[in-house]
């Protein structure tokens, strides 16, 4: 699977593990009230990552396939994460930013 790229992404995934921790969870509670550090861990993850699968995902924060599902699901209530079938393989869901996601990112890595 081809990993597309954005400038605003790129320059966020670079710059968001740089950053102070509390201000990131502060900002996120904002953006997402309830949101736990396990969701916060995966939004990061798909931050850096760019389009990838929950499999991916699974395999940079070590949580379970179960865990990184709800985790998805959650982020993409809050509107930050969306989902769509990839097209190569239709039994791989591909997980990207949306764009208040990419917002959110670019705003975190510029302070």
């Amino acid at each position: 699977m081809a990993l597309a790229s954005s400038p605003i992404c790129d320059s966020a995934a670079l710059n968001i593990g740089l950053i102070n921790y509390e201000r990131v969870t502060a900002e996120m509670r904002r953006a997402a009230p309830g949101i736990t550090a396990g969701q916060l861990l995966t939004f990061i993850a798909v931050v850096r990552l760019g389009h990838c699968s929950q499999i991916e995902i699974t395999r940079v924060t070590g949580f379970t396939r179960q865990a990184t599902s709800r985790h998805v699901a959650k982020l993409v209530r809050f509107g930050l994460l969306a989902q769509r079938r990839d097209f190569d393989n239709g039994r791989c869901q591909v997980v990207r930013l949306t764009p208040l996601g990419r917002l959110l990112s670019a705003s975190l890595a510029a302070r």
